[in-house]
C-alpha cells in the first residue's frame, strides 16, 4: 500500500510512510485513520511525513490540504522528509495560503526523528510548567 499512517510506540505522534504510485484516494483514506487516532488522543500530537520515496506530483494533489494534521485542533507540526524541489513548493504554496506555519523539512528521517524528540521533550517541559 503506497500510504501507511501509524502511531508511534509512545503514542506521541502520527508517522506516514508515503511512496509511489501515490493515489490521493489512498491518502484520503489514511486522513480517516489519523482521525481517529488524533481524536482518542488528548494531547497534540505532532506528525512525520516521509514522503522520501515519491518523485512525481499526484493527479488532484490540491486534496492533501484536507488532512487532520493541518485542520484538527491537537494538530501540532508536520515535519516532511525527502520531499523533492517540486512537491517542496507545491506544500509551500498550500501552507501559505492556509496560513499555515508549522512545518518543517528534513532530508532523512533520523533528522526529523531527532527534531521530533525535541518537540516531545519541549511539550513536556510545558506541560509540567502548566502543573506548577
Amino acid at each position: 500500500m503506497p500510504v501507511n499512517v501509524e502511531l508511534s510506540e509512545n503514542k506521541r505522534y502520527i508517522i506516514y510512510n508515503i511512496i509511489e504510485p501515490l493515489v490521493m484516494e489512498e491518502l484520503l483514506d489514511a486522513y480517516k485513520q489519523e482521525k481517529v487516532y488524533r481524536d482518542s488522543i488528548p494531547h497534540v500530537m505532532h506528525s512525520i511525513v516521509d514522503m522520501s520515496q515519491i518523485r512525481k506530483i499526484p493527479r488532484e494533489w490540491l486534496t492533501a490540504k484536507s488532512g487532520p494534521g493541518l485542520t484538527h485542533p491537537r494538530s501540532g507540526t508536520m515535519l516532511f522528509v525527502g520531499i523533492s524541489p517540486g512537491l517542496n513548493i507545491l506544500i509551500r504554496t498550500i501552507t501559505k495560503f492556509m496560513r499555515y506555519d508549522r512545518m518543517q523539512f528534513f532530508d532523512t528521517r533520523e533528522e526529523a526523528e531527532a527534531y521530533m524528540q525535541e518537540l516531545i521533550a519541549e511539550g513536556e517541559i510545558k506541560k509540567e510548567e502548566g502543573n506548577l
